[in-house]
């Protein structure tokens, strides 16, 4: 209970501090540091101005300096680290002109010392260069500093394997019983090791023979999906797409997250290794025991089994997208969500991921599938490789087609806004000719038209007028 009310505690700091930087921001800070600068410039420099003047900027001045208080006090008070807060360079040139203020009330030879010293005075406007510098200073640190994912300090890798035929799962195996189980080349076995973070890689490189350096460049870095070979060792990265859901303006758009999976195939064996935990191992042991895969090896069936749950991630997506291309090609151009440009740009965006992931997902079951013998004992296998191939590459198709809708999409509502700019534009063209006629006519009509050497009348010159004016419309 205790540490439940301190993190209550916490919780609630944190987001009074958030409130707190969001009210009195560096930048409204610095406005007010340049808004002081001519409040305290201007009576050095022009000392004959009137009292009333000078009541104003003495009540401008108290009122700055009175926020400058509240903010530091504020700021202080709620900080994570006091004493750090207190001891940071810019904070103490706070400190320093906020007190400033305190000096005017200390008699100095019958007078104060701030109010007789220009130069302390001037020290007020110092506090624009403390809010500023320590608005680039957060701007520049974020930049520069390196993004470490944090490591448990405990291992957090699960092992479960399935041995064999007799759809028994095996849990809580350790390292060395895995390895055991591999180093037999009669075991037929599929290990799944879910939630591996750094802490494992070690343990991971002893298990599966491969460096460290591997589980790191898949596991926790940006990576394509690919397959490699390493003497009988087949090695395969593929990922996973998981995808929220952000709706922007009533559009549904998924935000893609991929989750990277490591297939270690060996013989009769295959691991699959993965960051997340409890992910991969529940569907695809589901599916080893289907009826289109009786009979086939256990790594066979595992591997199809994880590339096809892959599959079925990447058409639940596309089919989302698909549905919202048509629900806005359906809807009229005056009735358009707001900000329909950078709307359709994020569905583009998503569809350009998904299509280069889908194509090096692609060259993975076309790798697999060249690989396997088209006869022999294994030719069924090869066909399930091939079927699966085909599918990925449908996929991948349907993104490329998605984007090329969405792109098409957006050319369709510039070229109409264009028009209606054009319709538009004609008229304004109009205007000012319609305008100008009538003006003519009364410039006409001011003149001094007597000598001239033919009539004018004022029906004749209305009637001119108006057909003029119905010409020119």
């Amino acid at each position: 209970m205790e540490l439940a009310a301190k993190k209550t505690r916490q919780e609630r700091k944190a987001d009074l501090r958030d409130l707190v930087y969001r009210i009195l921001s560096d930048g409204l800070m610095i406005f007010l540091g340049l808004v002081m600068a001519p409040i305290v410039i201007i009576p050095l420099l022009i000392p004959t101005l009137s009292q009333p003047v000078v009541e104003f900027l003495n009540m401008a001045d108290t009122t700055i300096i009175a926020i400058f208080v509240l903010e530091y006090v504020l700021k202080l008070a709620l900080a994570e680290d006091p004493v750090s807060h207190f001891l940071d360079r810019w904070h103490l040139l706070d400190l320093v002109i906020i007190t400033l203020p305190v000096l005017e009330v200390v008699p100095v030879a019958g007078s104060t010392l701030a109010r007789s010293s220009p130069t302390l005075r001037l020290l007020r406007v110092v506090r624009v260069a403390a809010a500023g510098g320590r608005s680039v200073e957060r701007r520049i640190e974020p930049e520069t500093a390196v993004s470490v994912p944090a490591t448990p300090a405990f291992s957090t890798m699960w092992i479960r394997g399935r041995v064999g035929d007799s759809g028994y799962v095996l849990e809580g195996l350790t390292p060395a019983e895995v390895k055991r189980y591999l180093d037999d080349p009669s075991v037929e076995a599929w290990f799944d090791l879910s939630g591996a973070s750094r802490l494992d890689f070690p343990v991971l490189s002893e298990i599966l023979d491969l460096p460290a350096v591997f589980f790191e460049s898949r596991l926790m870095r940006p990576s394509h999906p690919g397959i490699t070979f390493a003497d009988t060792t087949r090695l395969i990265f593929v990922q996973e797409p998981e995808r929220t859901l952000r709706v922007q303006n009533g559009v549904r758009i998924p935000v893609v997250t991929n989750i990277g999976l490591i297939i270690v195939n060996r013989g009769k064996t295959i691991v699959t290794v993965s960051k997340v935990e409890d992910r991969f191992f529940g569907p695809i042991r589901a599916g080893l025991d289907g009826s289109g895969l009786y009979g086939v090896p256990l790594d066979t069936r595992v591997l199809y089994g994880s590339l096809d749950r892959i599959n079925e991630s990447y058409t639940r997506i596309l089919a989302e997208l698909e549905a919202e291309l048509m629900r806005l090609e359906g809807t009229p151009n005056n009735e358009m969500p707001k900000n329909f440009l950078d709307t359709v740009f994020q569905l583009k965006r998503v569809s350009s991921v998904l299509a280069s992931s889908l194509f090096h997902q692609k060259e993975v079951a076309t790798i697999i599938a060249r690989d396997l013998p088209s006869t022999g004992s294994r030719a069924g296998e090869k066909s399930i490789f091939d079927v699966l191939a085909s599918e990925t590459d449908y996929l991948h198709e349907s993104a490329g087609n998605i984007r090329e809708g969405l792109l098409s999409l957006i050319d369709v509502h510039i070229n109409t806004v264009s028009y209606e700019m054009n319709r538009a534009m004609r008229v304004i063209a109009v205007l000012p000719a319609l305008v100008l006629i009538p003006t003519l006519v009364g410039q006409m009509l001011g003149m001094n038209i007597l000598g001239i050497p033919f009539s004018l009348y004022l029906w004749q010159v209305t009637v001119w007028t108006l057909i003029t004016m119905l010409a020119v419309g």
